[in-house]
């Protein structure tokens, strides 16, 4: 299962690092304005960071609270908030002083107090985390009656409220229902049921309907709807059917916590290496931002857990733990 878990977290981080080299539209990133290439990195939003929320749901179901509060938010405060202040400030003041940059960050009072770039899903993590520890304590998902109101009020939500853009409220209320999709999947005896052919057939159909009902993929769709939540929805329950285990996309996925924050400071410089020295040519730009999208960030998540400050500001891992990692490997 972990293999299998790692496995789809590794296709994940490779989704995400090509979507950020693609770019979402003609202003970012290579700034494709159509194609087959733009056409997939459009397309795979159905699956991208609905799957990355699936599995967040997933793995939270194998290691769920235990109802030691304290030590449970502070987990989720140094995970999850530290690497996105540090990281997410970083890469706003790189964005405003390095040439050939796509976009800035502003203004600066507002800083995460408006999401900065992918951070978003980072904090919105938080909220949902949150909202779980709350729903553990009063029990309302643990037993499966309780849970499905809990899910269909989620679903209602998404499809009914934006939210706040402040505080990354409007992503934890995108995030909430692909998460307790990834949850029931680990807390409930659901994954037998995927082994059937007809349950595979029956997502990929449904996944299908949503999808052409949706009409060609454009960029950054309309994510609140019932076609796309179904989309999203059939289309992670379809990944995990599978049992897929990859060795080298599990090797990646082991390290998605690190990709996910870094990749943007690799793939950029491998943008902006391009263009200085005047080298114009796509696939050569999509395979190297690729590549160093997921290796810088896999070396640098090697650099920083040998040194327990830049372990816990940069990657949120606990300084009593690269401690004790240390004093192992010694």
């Amino acid at each position: 299962m972990n293999l299998q878990i790692e496995t789809l977290r590794g296709l994940a981080c490779l989704l995400l690092v090509l979507y950020h080299v693609i770019g979402l539209d003609s202003s970012t990133g290579l700034r494709v304005e159509e194609g087959a290439v733009r056409w997939l990195n459009d397309g795979l939003a159905y699956l991208r960071m609905p799957l990355f929320t699936f599995l967040s749901g997933l793995v939270y179901g194998l290691r769920p609270f235990a109802g030691n509060s304290s030590a449970f938010l502070e987990g989720k405060v140094r995970r999850l908030l530290i690497p996105m202040l540090v990281v997410g400030t970083l890469f706003a003041l790189l964005q405003a002083w390095t040439p050939g940059t796509n976009s800035a960050v502003g203004p600066w009072y507002l800083l995460h107090v408006q999401p900065v770039a992918h951070f978003w899903f980072v904090e919105s993590l938080f909220w949902v985390f949150l909202l779980i520890w709350a729903l553990e304590r009063w029990n309302l998902i643990g037993e499966p009656k309780r849970y499905l109101v809990v899910w269909a009020l989620a679903c209602a939500l998404y499809l009914t409220v934006n939210g706040w853009r402040w505080f990354s409220i409007a992503g934890a209320i995108y995030l909430l229902p692909y998460f307790l999709s990834g949850l029931a999947f680990s807390r409930f005896p659901l994954k037998a049921s995927l082994a059937s052919p007809w349950i595979r057939l029956s997502l990929l159909a449904l996944a299908t309907a949503a999808v052409v009902s949706m009409g060609m993929p454009v960029p950054n769709p309309d994510r609140r709807t019932v076609a796309m939540l179904l989309a999203g929805m059939s289309l992670c329950a379809l990944s995990l059917s599978f049992g897929l285990v990859v060795p080298g996309l599990a090797g990646v996925g082991r390290h998605s916590y690190a990709i996910y924050l870094f990749h943007v400071f690799f793939t950029a410089a491998a943008r902006i290496g391009l263009d200085l020295v005047q080298v114009d040519f796509m696939p050569l730009d999509i395979l190297l931002g690729l590549l160093l999208g997921v290796a810088g960030p896999i070396a640098l998540g090697r650099i920083a857990s040998r040194s327990k400050w830049p372990a816990l500001l940069l990657l949120g891992k606990s300084v009593k733990g690269v401690q004790q990692s240390a004093r192992q490997g010694a």
